[in-house]
């Protein structure tokens, strides 16, 4: 069923097509049979390396490249390319159509990919590795042949690019980015958490819809690169210990064992529970509107998917319908700067953000502070850590926060800005059960972030006595 229908369909002659390119008009490509065609998905992956601009000689390394369309765009785009695939027609239709556009790639075109490292990595690091996923789930006693399956069935081809960065680094330049298109299926809810899991930013950074078929391309990087990380044994406010560096770069990072005059929203003590995570960020000012309010609400977000990442279940910042498997763990969202968590018998808080602002002529320094438990807190009545949802330690869970934050906040240069309305969808999503739940009665969040009520918008928690019922 499979050998031989591939012998039968490589015995057939190619076809010539004409595809669109981003902002280049149409690329004649010459297409041999097993090879996949350019589609909807080649063309949303094209669009997004076009919206990098002028590759200016940064270097491209497309896995999966087909018949080659994606790659002599990005070359015509004078980015320096190379690719590969493990169909060995798609290599020579590669360099083919490459040659016939004026692109001479011989050597830079191979035969691989993850699981064979040896036969594609190129010689030198690359800036974007790009790769349109084999993303159609297997379905049990149905199989095609060996170069069809290797191009549209999908299963862990994400996480063995994953390994094969993690053990090789050098792979990826400094301020690399890797992008993944793949599918709204299972093994797309998956990318994102895998890599999240690792220590990976991950934002969702254009899309499409086909009938009832979302595409998705997602950018993965280190998260905040060549940021100064620190751990200190004790300090009056990690907060305070950011705002004393100066004017640092985004990503700046501290953490501490034991804070002594930790403080919450409105200037309320934080009191952490032993072994829990107390640390701060520096955050560029041009982050999410450059508004306090608006980084508070992402960092929310960026903590609903740290407990996902901790769940093992699919991230809110990827897709807003993540949030309702939250909630069935008991997650509550209390508007605008908590988390807590809902158990049987009991209602605590596990997390709360604070936000501040400090200005220095024209300078504007912004430092995100976030307190989480790890269990509860003896001294105070409802308080709950992450204990009860999953057992990491400190050191297992801040690079997952370090990551979560950067993917809803950091300013990448090869990455597009968090989209507000992402985050608020992403919010709100997470956050029905509590307008369920409490009192006063609330109904959802305006354009700005503010929590709709009976008696209109309300813009700040001073304004609000909430109650859980």
């Amino acid at each position: 069923m499979t050998i031989e229908r591939e012998i039968e369909l490589t015995s057939h002659s190619g076809k010539v097509i004409v595809w669109q390119a981003t902002g280049l008009g149409g690329l004649e490509l010459n297409i041999p049979p097993t090879v996949y065609p350019p589609r909807e998905d080649s063309s949303l992956l094209d669009r997004t390396i076009a919206e990098l601009g002028s590759g200016q000689g940064k270097h491209l390394l497309e896995i999966g490249c087909g018949s080659g369309a994606v790659s002599i765009a990005a070359g015509l785009r004078e980015w320096k390319v190379s690719a590969c695939d493990t169909n060995p027609l798609a290599v020579a239709a590669t360099r083919g159509n490459a040659a016939e556009c004026g692109l001479d790639w011989g050597p830079e075109i191979r035969e691989g990919g993850p699981g064979d490292i040896a036969g594609w990595i190129p010689e030198q690091g690359v800036d974007v590795i790009a790769w349109n996923l084999p993303y159609i789930e297997p379905i049990p006693g149905d199989c095609l042949g060996p170069m069809e399956d290797s191009a549209l069935i999908g299963s862990k081809e994400s996480e063995e690019l994953l390994f094969e960065i993690s053990s090789n680094p050098s792979i990826l330049n400094e301020g690399g980015i890797v992008l993944l298109l793949h599918s709204s299926n299972t093994i797309g809810d998956k990318i994102g958490l895998k890599w999240r899991k690792s220590g990976w930013a991950t934002r969702n950074v254009s899309e499409t819809s086909i009938g009832d078929e979302r595409l998705t391309v997602v950018a993965c990087w280190r998260p905040f690169e060549n940021a100064a990380v620190s751990r200190i044994q004790s300090c009056a406010s990690t907060n305070d210990e950011v705002f004393d560096l100066g004017m640092v770069s985004q990503g700046t990072f501290v953490s501490t064992n034991s804070q002594k005059s930790g403080r919450g929203y409105a200037g309320r003590e934080w009191i952490s529970s032993e072994d829990g995570f107390m640390g701060s960020w520096a955050i560029s000012k041009d982050s999410i509107k450059r508004t306090p309010e608006m980084v508070q609400m992402a960092s929310n977000v960026a903590i609903l998917d740290t407990l996902s990442v901790g769940l093992n279940i699919g991230l809110p910042s990827h897709s807003w319908i993540h949030g309702s498997a939250l909630e069935r763990k008991g997650v509550r969202v209390k508007w605008p700067n908590d988390i807590w968590i809902r158990t049987s018998d009991h209602i605590g808080k596990l997390c709360g953000i604070l936000v501040e602002g400090r200005t220095k002529g024209e300078d504007i320094q912004i430092v995100l502070g976030i307190g989480m438990n790890r269990n509860t807190v003896p001294q105070l009545e409802d308080s709950i850590g992450w204990d009860v949802l999953f057992p990491n330690s400190f050191e297992e869970i801040w690079p997952i926060i370090h990551a979560s934050v950067a993917s809803v906040l950091e300013i990448h240069p090869m990455v597009p800005n968090t989209d507000i309305e992402n985050v608020f969808r992403s919010l709100y999503s997470s956050m029905r059960c509590t307008l369920n739940e409490g009192r006063p009665a609330a109904f959802g969040l305006d354009y700005k972030g503010g929590l709709r009520t009976e008696t209109g918008i309300i813009r700040s928690t001073g304004d609000i006595q909430w109650k859980w019922v």
